[in-house]
């Protein structure tokens, strides 16, 4: 290969990591932030987030809302200080692989990182480190994105001011209106007991849960239609989603007979209410039926099986269908 050849080459794949730095990856990165801020719900967030959030005790909402911000701000610095594009760019899509390995590990169907709309992890896992691959091989040797003291001021006031106003923005718009809870399961009423969630969202703590009665969980006070007779006796609870084929197959496999035990299935709904599509069959005809109501990102992991003993939480447990705990056969 001539020496010309070789320059040529290396003019072509400076321009692709120039294009990746100021124009594609800022995008990318720009139409996540912006469809997560329309959306404004944690329960979009990535599987791994939500649950190393949960381990640490994190605001889920606070996380949704500095992940935008934090966004914003790598955008404008890659847009508008062009000298730290790179290496703000490797850093971002580096901190953004774990947690997409992570998704993926817990079977995620989608990686959170664009709202309400589903991507697989997988695509994104890909395109992330194509982009990663292209910034930190085909950058290495272009000037036009090697760092330097010298930043102009202008630019490094305006991507100031830009991430400024991504702060302002993601922390003070308001999330959209929840919808009304319509009580829609046997006896239910069309309110609660308490107040919903003010941020939105319930992430239950199912350590808390166990030796208390059933009646003083937080969640409890928020379900429609509880039996009046939860408290007698030896029970179970179960937590389900009309459209989750591992809460129809628990069912199947241990309720569809006669019970020997009273049952309760509470039905936990998606933000904006009930699925309409890929409903499964309710097999536990002698399941005494409740719910918790719309307007809340419920992070239940269904099918949540809950034993009582007088009322008295003695197991909870996401359970595997084929095995499930907290059940006594």
């Amino acid at each position: 290969m001539t020496g010309a050849q070789e320059q040529q080459q290396s003019g072509v794949a400076g321009t692709i990591a120039v294009v990746l730095a100021w124009v594609i990856v800022p995008l990318w990165l720009f139409i996540g932030a912006v469809l997560k801020l329309a959306d404004l719900s944690p329960t979009h967030l990535p599987a791994a987030i939500v649950k190393w959030a949960g381990w640490a005790g994190l605001d889920l909402m606070f996380v949704v809302r500095f992940s935008i911000a934090a966004e914003l701000i790598v955008v404008g610095i890659m847009v508008l200080v062009p000298r730290l594009a790179r290496w703000t760019g490797i850093v971002m899509l580096a901190s953004f692989m774990p947690v997409l390995v992570g998704d993926l590990a817990l079977g995620a169907s989608s990686c959170g990182c664009f709202g309400a709309v589903a991507i697989s992890p997988w695509v994104t896992l890909v395109t992330d480190v194509t982009f990663f691959l292209g910034l930190a091989v085909l950058g290495r040797r272009e000037p036009r994105l090697e760092l330097t003291a010298n930043l102009p001021t202008w630019r490094v006031l305006a991507a100031g001011l830009w991430g400024l106003a991504g702060v302002v923005l993601a922390f003070g718009l308001r999330a959209p209106l929840q919808p009304v809870p319509v009580a829609e399961a046997g006896d239910a009423t069309a309110e609660t007991a308490a107040p919903l969630p003010a941020d939105g969202y319930y992430l239950p703590d199912y350590q808390t849960w166990q030796g208390r009665p059933f009646t003083e969980l937080d969640v409890a006070q928020w379900v429609l239609g509880l039996p009046g007779d939860i408290a007698s006796g030896s029970q179970y609870v179960i937590f389900y989603r009309k459209d989750c084929e591992h809460c129809h197959e628990l069912m199947e496999l241990y309720f569809s007979a006669s019970l020997a035990r009273p049952t309760t299935a509470i039905a936990v709904p998606e933000r904006a209410g009930f699925p309409t599509e890929n409903v499964q069959p309710f097999p536990c005809v002698e399941c005494r039926v409740a719910e918790l109501p719309a307007g809340v990102d419920w992070f239940l992991q269904t099918p949540v099986l809950v034993r009582l003993f007088d009322g008295i939480v003695e197991c909870v447990s996401e359970v595997d269908p084929e095995a499930p705990e907290c059940l006594e056969l």
